[in-house]
This record gives C-alpha cells, structure tokens and sequence, in this order.
C-alpha cells in the first residue's frame, strides 16, 4: 500500500486556489443578490425537528421580474412562496415562505381621520404596517384522497411572523416576508389582514389612539402562477410531531414550546384524560409539537413546589393575579361548567381573589401559604413565621396516581396518593404595573432588600410585566428601565431562580378605554424586548402565555364570545392552560 505524505504547495499554487475560492464567494453572493437560484451550490435538506426557517426566503425566491411587478400592484397582497425547494408541496418539518406586499395608502380628504394626520413611528427594529397572517389547515385529505380523522375540522393554524424586506421601496411599497414551518399534514391557505398602516400601531402617549380596523388582502393572483395562496404537507406516519404519536414525545420542560390546537373529538381513543390539556371553550386541546404536556393535579404541584421551590416571590399586574386564582384555591376556581360567570370571563377586581370576608383586612403586599388544598382560612392574615413546619410531608405518597378513562380528571382533581399529605409552599405577591410609577406603586421602592426581610428567602423569583407599559408607557422610556429593573432583580436575589410571565394576547379588537395604547405589535415588540432582557442579565426561563392564543383559528381569535374581555384577561380556560404550562415546565424533568 502505497503511503503519500504532506503535500507542499507553491507559494502561486496557494494563491491561485484562494482566488478561486474568492471568485465562488463572490459568485454565491452575486446569485442571491439578484434572487437566482443558489440551491446547486447550497444544500437545503428537508427538516425533521425544530428549525427556525432562517433561510426559506432566500431559497424560494422565485422568479425576481415577476415578483418585482407585484411590488408596482395598487392593492395589498399575500402570498406563499413555497417551501425551502420552491415546491407548493412540502413534507412535515419543512418550511414555508410568505411575502406580503402593501401598496402606499391614498388618502380620501373627506374621509381621513385624525390618526391620518399625526406622523406615527414603528418600534425600531418592527414593520410599519402591522400584518396578521395566518396558514390556516382547510382540509386533511392525504395524496390518496382520504381525510384523517385526527385532523378533521382542526383548523390548525400556524401565525407568521412578517418582517420587512429592504429593497424594492421605489414605488412606495412596502414589501415583507415571512416564514413558517409545519409539520401537521393537509393543505392550508393563507389568511391575511393589514390591521394598521405607516406605523399606526405604535400611539405613543400624548398621541391619538386610531380605531383598530381590519382589511383582507388579496391571497390569489390568476395572472401570476407564482403566487400561491395554499401549501399541503404530505402525511409522514412516522414523524415525530404525527399526532398519533405524540405520547412518544418527552415531557415539556420548556414553557414556551411551540403547538396547535386539535378537537378534543379527534384526539386518539387511547389517550387518558391526564394525558392532555383541559379544552378550551371552543373544545380545542393545545397539543406541542415536541414535547407533551400532561394534567398535574394541584396536590402534586405543591409536593414538587415544596421540594424544590418553597419560596416563591412573585410580581405581577392584575393577569398575575388571576393566574393565582385557581392555586391559592386548589384548583376551584372556575372549574365546573359555570365558565360564563363574570370573573371566568374577564373581570378581576381583587376581592374576587377571596371570599368577601377575607379582602375586609388583606393587605398587600401578602404572603400566602398554598397548602394541598389550597391557601387556609386561619393563615389568611397570621403571621407565618409563627407558623412553621417542614413544607414536605414526610409521609412517602404509596399510590402514584392511578388515573384511567372512567375518572374525571377535572382542574380540582386530587390523586389518591396526596389527598392525606400537607404539603405547602410559601408565595410572596406584590401587585406591580410594569416599569412605571403609578398609584403608589414603582419597582424602585418595592423591590428592595428591605422590602422582601420579612419574608423566606425566595428559591424562585416570577416575574410578569408589560400590560401597564404598553397601556400607558413610551417604548423607548421602558427598553431602559427594564434593563435598569432586570440588574435590581439581580442584586435584590442572587441565589434565586426566574421565571419572566410573557405578556398576553392582544387580538383583532379595540381596548375600553381610548387612553390605553393597546395593540398587536406593541404587546410582541415590548414582550421581546423584556424576554431578551430577561434571559441575557438573569438567565430567565421563559413562560410563554401568548404564543397558544396566537395559534388559534382566524375566527376563534375574532369572536367575540371567545375574547369578552376588552382589557388585557384571559378567559379562565387559559388561564388554567397557562397554569399547567408553568406546572409542567417546574415539575417535569
């Protein structure tokens, strides 16, 4: 066998390679320059996991000239591109690409208004127009002309996030893109609406609030075969995200793990209760893609909780508060068919938190006990450092949780191996309202080493934040302070834990009150912000209450049934999903 040794090149040898390499990086960056394909010198293998489609516009360019007379058009338009390989038909994991163009807006002087007077800005960094766009499942029929009864009627939609695209803007057009992976087999459309236009989304205070109005752009085109407005994902049996599958997955224990929604009627026949989420009002089940979500009983919470996490202390505006309502009562808390109660549905005046006896004298801040059975009438108002025990129970809990089809698994259900412990952990709650100074309250006298002494030590610091700035804050202002509050958080707790609660939902209505400066895009871009901040100064894991409200049909978004709350809440129905997302993200390993 013949050996070869090093190889010694010339000092010209060296350099002609290097120009070479040099001239097929320039070719490269030429051919994406002027949109041509690059797929014959830059593989793009279908996905098969988690895959942020980084590059499914560059590589579904199309034809350029085509898509050029588009930017001339004088209505909005969107459109699917296609798939990472330009294909209408695109396999489970793989990635689609939507472009969206919106013409300049002409103005009718006698129907302007006083928002089309006022020059508004967008968030740095954010579209000037604010598109809600939508890849809505219409049908489960396979290749074979089948429909598959797990994905019947689901509607299965999957938001697309759309940025703008620099280029092209010499007609005044506003030209973005977006991507979006899916997974769930069937053919989707698209379903795309501008919600405002020239940065009109962004009122800042002093500026006029403009009415939230909805316009559907165009999603076909006969003359341009190029614009497709539908994309089917073949069924693949043996992908991991197949809904027949998904017990396989891992547990989540990721609070911000992205899904859809399914019907309940469709879920497999062999899935138990406490294997899957409580429906919402509409009997649609969250379901992950890549991991899965089961019911954990209060009592099992609070035996985990007081293990690991027995010190809580949480800050939060009014939507904390309602999520503490179903965990200092068990579980009890709009957990029967009573679901269109006043409370269930929107209101959330604090004495609702309690029976009426109890709000008489609570004060706030307040530190709450949750017992296995929730807060107790005795400790609502004693001192607790005269109260204490162990928060573990050191009885061993002999029955798991035998749980079968015949028992109803409902949100105040107690496993038999839990219904004689007391277990319990420690909540501290301060009502806050974001990074501003109003009525009384400002995190810059609250969160303080003085201020939590008098109370444990906390293992695991909730923060949720937000409403309040959005409602009444300047942008710029609350990028600093929420740096300037995230290092206070730091100082105030550095052997501790976080959690930063995402913002709610805002969808596709107006807020009561004009004064409120409440839109789509203002919630994502003040949220994204306070998320990166969060992560990158406390290592922050992530509660993501907002993504799943995303993800729900086009109509489900919109009726008003489903969203009667013209504030910020959530129906009870979410708030117990939200619950059981951070349940699942501290308990399960």
């Amino acid at each position: 066998m013949a050996i070869i040794g090093p190889v010694r090149l010339s000092r010209i040898t060296v350099f002609a390679i290097y120009i070479v390499a040099l001239g097929l990086t320039s070719l490269y960056g030429m051919l994406v320059l002027f949109d041509l394909d690059v797929t014959a010198l830059k593989s793009s293998k279908p996905a098969t996991g988690i895959n942020t489609c980084a590059y499914t516009c560059k590589e579904a360019r199309g034809d350029s000239a085509q898509i050029r007379l588009l930017e001339r058009s004088t209505e909005p338009i969107a459109y699917v591109v296609g798939s990472s390989h330009g294909a209408k038909v695109v396999l489970p994991g793989q990635c689609v690409c939507v472009r969206a163009v919106v013409p300049a807006q002409s103005f009718d002087t006698e129907t302007i208004n006083q928002a089309d007077m006022e020059e508004y800005e967008p968030v740095p960094g954010w579209p000037a127009d604010s598109l809600i766009v939508d890849l809505v499942m219409q049908s489960s029929q396979n290749n074979a002309g089948t429909h598959d009864p797990l994905y019947i009627d689901a509607r299965v939609t999957v938001s697309v996030d759309m940025r703008a695209v620099a280029r092209n803007q010499n007609y005044n057009t506003h030209v973005y893109e977006g991507s979006a992976q899916l997974f769930d087999p069937g053919e989707y459309a698209l379903d795309a609406r501008i919600e405002f236009r020239n940065g009109q989304w962004n009122a800042e205070p002093g500026q006029f609030t403009p009415e939230f109005h909805e316009t559907h752009m165009r999603t076909t085109l006969v003359t341009n075969a190029l614009v497709q407005s539908t994309v089917h994902v073949e069924r693949d049996l043996k992908h991991p995200t197949y809904l027949q599958r998904h017990q396989n997955l891992p547990l989540c224990t990721d609070g911000a793990a992205s899904g859809r929604w399914i019907p309940e009627k469709n879920l497999p026949a062999s899935w138990k209760q406490w294997q899957y989420m409580h429906p919402a009002e509409d009997r649609r089940v969250w379901v992950p893609y890549h991991c899965r979500l089961r019911r954990i009983s209060h009592a099992e919470f609070v035996f985990h909780m007081s293990r690991s996490w027995p010190s809580v202390h949480w800050y939060g505006d009014s939507n904390s508060r309602r999520t503490l309502r179903p965990i200092v009562q068990a579980g009890q808390w709009c957990h029967t068919n009573n679901s269109m109660r006043l409370d269930c549905l929107c209101n959330d005046a604090p004495k609702d938190l309690f029976p009426s006896e109890w709000y008489a004298r609570m004060p706030v801040p307040h530190w709450y006990r949750i017992h296995t059975q929730g807060v107790r009438r005795d400790e609502i108002y004693a001192d607790l450092r005269l109260k204490e025990q162990p928060p573990t129970d050191p009885r061993p809990i002999l029955d798991k949780d035998p749980i079968d089809n015949h028992t109803t698994y409902g949100h105040d259900y107690v496993p038999p191996g839990y219904r004689l412990r007391d277990d319990y952990f420690d909540l501290y709650y301060l009502f806050t309202r974001g990074t501003l100074d109003m009525q009384g309250r400002h995190w810059m006298r609250d969160i303080t080493q003085e201020a939590i002494a008098p109370y444990p030590n906390a293992n695991l610091v909730v923060f949720q934040m937000i409403t309040w700035d959005v409602a009444f804050g300047s942008y710029s202002t609350f990028a600093r302070s929420v740096e300037l509050l995230a290092r206070r958080l730091r100082n105030v707790y550095p052997h501790a834990q976080f959690v930063y609660r995402t913002g709610p939902y805002w969808c596709c209505r107006n807020a009561e009150d004009q004064q409120k400066k409440y839109s789509r895009l203002r919630f994502a871009s003040f949220d994204a912000h306070a998320r990166a901040v969060f992560r990158r100064v406390l290592s922050a894991r992530i509660w993501d209450v907002s993504g799943p409200s995303s993800q729900r049909p086009p109509e489900v978004k919109r009726n008003p049934e489903n969203m009667p709350c013209l504030s910020a809440h959530s129906r009870s129905e979410l708030v117990h999903l939200d619950n059981q997302v951070f349940i699942n993200m501290l308990v399960n390993k």
